[in-house]
């Protein structure tokens, strides 16, 4: 059984006082933005002397347990996947970042069939999904194998929706979509996911909800029988999250009460930090925080979901997003002068006392937001000379002598 893969908890380089030197970070603005104090970009990124990376250890490791487990379903090793995926699942055992092996371990097995899927090579993906059929009929007592087939049904049938992206669905593959939600639909509903204690299965049978007819009216009832198996993933809340936009089954109003009943649901475990998830995804979804979030609230839960994993990919997602916001209050001057005090306060905690290092894959908008990042809390000490370091927990000052 294949449970860490080769890299697992890999570390950074964290105990490198120096950005590695084959990143050179630079504005990605034709023209380098002024920042605070007339700071320029260009400027800020070359005083940073703290640990960089193109992409964070969390994001690496979750890849290789993807990557080795496809290795062992390339090579049929059915039997040792199963158990490997049986035992991640009802050990809640995690990753780096909070995110749940078993879910990877399952991507791992799909591996085939998403290849297929990005070729758009549609006879490859039957015959992926043949040999996933093949492991179900020959384990039809194991849920671990019925999850699997299950949500490469799924896969599949958000595939063949995506396909009328732009234009009106055909009728042929709006049915053929249909026809893969109702299969996965019918292997779900064999196992009971409380009965097996099983957080994936929930997940799995969770992901029916945009495809079935009742839909809306079990997403709640599905999402906290998921948060009953495992209130510590996140992955439940931002799923969740998305479905109660009002694209979906919600509205604002909506949107909040279940927020608000997230952090209900997981308090004893993440305090407010479902909060912040909920708020996180909608703004992944939509590129913007919706109107209704208490910013306030809002902050104190993105401390929370930091704190929940203590991880340098949960501390950049925040800086982040807390970078935009301040960018875009700043412009929107005096009436939002309030909001703006509260989310530098929030991003100055961030820097100063959560990250440590800067991971570029999860600064998805750019170079430019970083250095604005950095220039809002560090801009008076850069003015006077001084390097951007890693100190303590966070990242600090120094003037260095020459």
């Amino acid at each position: 059984m294949l449970v860490t893969p080769s890299l697992m908890h890999v570390k950074t380089r964290s105990g490198r006082g120096q950005q590695e030197d084959a990143i050179r970070l630079r504005p990605e603005a034709a023209v380098s933005p002024d920042l605070l104090d007339g700071l320029k970009a260009d400027q800020v990124l070359a005083r940073l002397d703290a640990p960089v990376l193109r992409v964070g250890p969390e994001r690496t490791e979750w890849q290789c347990v993807r990557d080795d487990h496809a290795a062992m379903a390339a090579a049929g090793e059915w039997s040792d996947l199963l158990e490997a995926l049986r035992f991640t699942d009802q050990e809640r055992t995690m990753a780096s970042g909070g995110r749940r092996v078993a879910p990877l371990i399952s991507d791992g097995m799909r591996a085939g069939l998403a290849h297929a899927i990005d070729r758009s090579d549609w006879d490859l993906a039957r015959r992926e999904l043949a040999v996933l059929e093949s492991v179900y009929d020959k384990n039809p007592e194991d849920y671990c194998a019925a999850q699997t087939l299950a949500q490469a049904h799924v896969d599949l049938a958000v595939a063949k929706r995506q396909q009328g992206v732009g234009a009106p669905l055909s009728q042929d593959l709006w049915a053929e979509s249909a026809a893969h939600y109702a299969a996965a639909e019918d292997l779900v509903t064999l196992f009971d996911p409380i009965e097996e204690m099983s957080p994936l299965l929930a997940a799995t049978r969770y992901a029916l909800v945009r495809g079935i007819e009742d839909g809306g009216a079990v997403c709640r009832e599905w999402y906290e029988d998921w948060c009953d198996l495992d209130p510590e993933d996140a992955a439940a809340h931002a799923a969740h999250a998305v479905n109660m936009l009002p694209a979906w089954f919600g509205s604002l109003a909506a949107f909040e009460r279940e927020a608000r009943r997230a952090v209900r649901l997981t308090n004893g475990v993440t305090a407010k930090a479902a909060y912040a998830v909920f708020h996180l995804a909608a703004a992944e979804t939509l590129g913007d925080l919706l109107p209704t979030v208490d910013y306030e609230y809002f902050f104190e839960a993105l401390g929370d979901y930091q704190s929940a994993t203590g991880c340098q990919y949960r501390a950049n997602q925040a800086a982040s997003l807390l970078a935009g916001l301040a960018m875009d209050l700043r412009k929107s001057g005096p009436a939002a002068a309030y909001q703006l005090t509260k989310t530098r306060a929030a991003l100055s905690d961030v820097l100063w006392n959560r990250m440590r290092e800067v991971h570029l894959d999860c600064w998805t908008r750019g170079n430019d937001r970083l250095a604005y990042a950095l220039a809002e809390v560090f801009g008076p000490a850069l003015k006077r000379g001084a390097r951007i370091v890693r100190r303590g927990d966070g990242l600090g000052t120094l003037v260095r002598r020459t």
